[in-house]
């Protein structure tokens, strides 16, 4: 983490990059216009601090705002647009001087030495601001390289987990070992799937929740649910999400789902499950239900499953509410704050 003076001094030195009129304007308009759209701003500096200054003490060092007119000019569009907004100035302040300027003859080369060392320095920042700015570029698009290699990577380890799994699952002969095996099995492939989903996505705070719903209900039909007997629906309004909670939501969602497809249509039942995520009175709600047949008050103790789930959602930052009513009912309830009907 950067100390407070680095991190003020990179933002200043990235925020005067951004600045830079001409390279902004470049192809835009022809480059010798946005050079004197440069010059004009920092000429009408020097005039504006002049005309205030005459306010005060009228025709007293006719040169003095040719160091702020001079800087702004160099570094808004370089060393060109400094340098003809110094001539203006010194050009103005003759004028302002009238009969008296044989006298400040020596102040008018001190002035202008001062001013082109001052032009010179001004587009060395300039030049240096730009550097850093494209160095910073260039890190930051290297981390997000190494950032997908490494997700790849952990995509390959979850399917090395799966296998090393599976092949364990075959070799066993007890079936609560199985099955176990099994229900991890499931979860890993379930997370991997929602991994490379979610990470494959190109803004890490801009998250499109219908998208993403629809794209992982779609997944979880073709990978779950039977050939035929069970309808998935999925409704989503316009939402955004950072990707951490998103995923997180994702997961929440998919054990939900697994666990209505294994229990809430037994012996072939035919049903329909639901996922719908909607815009709540304080926030967001995301809806996992079923017709299915529900679960005796006997089957509701605490499983792995129950306590994925969650966990899942404290860390999206929701709360969770289930109901067996004419089948499961299970409602997050998230804050406003979590996500947004626009990107950001």
């Amino acid at each position: 983490m950067l100390a407070p003076a680095a991190w003020v001094g990179a933002t200043v030195v990235h925020r005067i990059a951004r600045l830079d009129i001409a390279r902004g304007l470049s192809g835009l308009v022809p480059a010798w216009a946005a050079k004197f759209a440069c010059v004009f701003l920092g000429v009408g500096l020097a005039v504006s601090l002049r005309a205030i200054a005459n306010l005060v003490a009228p025709g007293v060092a006719p040169y003095a705002f040719i160091y702020p007119a001079a800087l702004l000019a160099t570094l808004l569009g370089g060393w060109q647009a400094g340098y003809l907004a110094w001539v203006f100035v010194v050009h103005g302040g003759a004028r302002d001087s009238g009969g008296q300027m044989r006298y400040q003859l020596a102040a008018a080369v001190i002035t202008a030495l001062t001013a082109a060392l001052l032009v010179a320095v001004g587009e060395g920042f300039r030049a240096a601001a730009h550097r850093v700015a494209e160095e910073r570029k260039q890190k930051l698009a290297e981390r997000e390289l190494m950032f997908h290699e490494l997700q790849h990577r952990v995509g390959n380890d979850f399917a090395i987990v799966g296998s090393l799994l599976d092949m364990q699952r075959r070799r066993s002969q007890n079936p609560e070992t199985r099955s176990a095996l099994e229900q991890a099995i499931s979860r890993i492939r379930s997370i991997s799937r929602i991994h490379r989903q979610i990470y494959a996505l190109p803004e890490a705070n801009n998250v499109d929740l219908r998208q993403y719903l629809r794209e992982l209900c779609a997944g979880l039909t073709d990978a779950t649910l039977p050939p035929a007997g069970i309808e998935m629906r999925c409704t989503c309004q316009e939402a955004y999400m950072g990707r951490d909670p998103a995923l997180a939501l994702g997961l929440a969602t998919n054990e939900l789902v697994t666990n209505a497809v294994k229990h809430a249509f037994p012996e072939g039942r035919e049903g329909w499950i639901s996922v719908d995520f909607i815009r709540a009175q304080d926030g967001w709600r995301l809806v996992v239900a079923d017709n299915g047949v529900g679960k005796p008050i006997d089957q509701r103790q605490a499983g792995l499953g129950t306590g994925l789930i969650a966990q899942f959602v404290r860390q999206a930052g929701g709360t969770i509410t289930v109901s067996y009513e004419n089948g499961t009912h299970a409602a997050i309830d998230l804050p406003g704050a979590v996500a947004s009907a626009l990107p950001s």
